[in-house]
């Protein structure tokens, strides 16, 4: 990976900036070491992660580490309450963008070719299945298989899935259009966590169906995205948990719904 993670100086520099705002209603306020414990019943179980109020889904491969889906589901979670805090996303989606990145950086994740940046559509229709399909073989490397067959899995879960496919579309929602954030998580066989982040911002003049089932063209929907491979770093990860922890209000288990696949 080309980008070097940060020294704990230079995250607690950053940690020590987050300030996240509380939700009317919120829950108190829970202990950050028993975070951990909420997550194992729940996220350990599922092979999907779905966020209940973002257009966020982690799908996670059979062997991957309890611990490592613990802090996938810690780390996306932060980012995107991070991200939230910082910025207004409709209105500055490359700031969104980057405050997501930076967070998940001090959370323990190297990126490689982290770029904002038109996609360009190569068949006359497509659905945005098959969209996404194509931007993880544009940037998975060697690991597109394995990332595939994960993606494959989470799409037909939620296609599958009234309750789940609904609130997806709904999270989606933007006013002019949709957004939304994928990340198929494997394990390699040195145990090293990697999850493809694909992220769109996508514009359109006419959809039908539900949000797999769309038709996408570029003369009718213009789409912008972020695609690429993130690796997790356990020990960057275990030594920022407890200020990760201490930053949020909130565990986990209580932003995403798990789902097996």
């Amino acid at each position: 990976m080309s980008i070097l993670l940060p020294s704990e100086l230079e995250s607690r520099a950053f940690f020590n900036t987050v300030k996240f705002t509380r939700p009317v209603n919120a829950f108190p306020t829970i202990q950050p070491r028993s975070f951990s414990a909420l997550n194992d019943a729940k996220i350990a179980n599922s092979d999907l992660l779905l966020g209940y109020d973002a257009p966020a889904a982690i799908g996670f491969t059979d062997n991957l580490d309890d611990d490592k889906k613990d802090a996938a589901a810690d780390s996306i979670h932060f980012a995107e309450r991070y991200a939230d805090s910082e910025t207004n996303k409709s209105l500055d989606p490359i700031g969104w963008h980057g405050f997501d990145n930076t967070a998940l950086h001090h959370c323990g994740w190297s990126t490689t070719g982290f770029k904002y940046e038109d996609h360009v559509n190569k068949t006359v229709n497509a659905t945005m299945e098959n969209v996404v399909f194509d931007i993880v073989k544009a940037v998975a490397g060697r690991n597109v298989p394995a990332f595939l067959d994960v993606m494959g899995s989470t799409i037909n879960t939620l296609k599958s899935n009234d309750s789940l496919s609904t609130s997806f579309d709904k999270n989606s929602e933007n006013g002019v259009g949709r957004d939304f954030r994928v990340l198929p998580c494997i394990q390699t066989p040195g145990g090293t966590a990697i999850a493809c982040f694909i992220a769109a911002d996508v514009s359109t003049q006419k959809q039908s169906g539900g949000f797999w089932l769309w038709k996408w063209s570029s003369s009718q929907t213009k789409m912008k995205k972020v695609a690429s491979v993130m690796q997790l770093n356990m020990r960057i990860y275990n030594r920022n948990v407890d200020m990760i922890y201490d930053s949020l209000d909130k565990s986990s288990e209580d932003f995403f719904n798990g789902v097996k696949l």
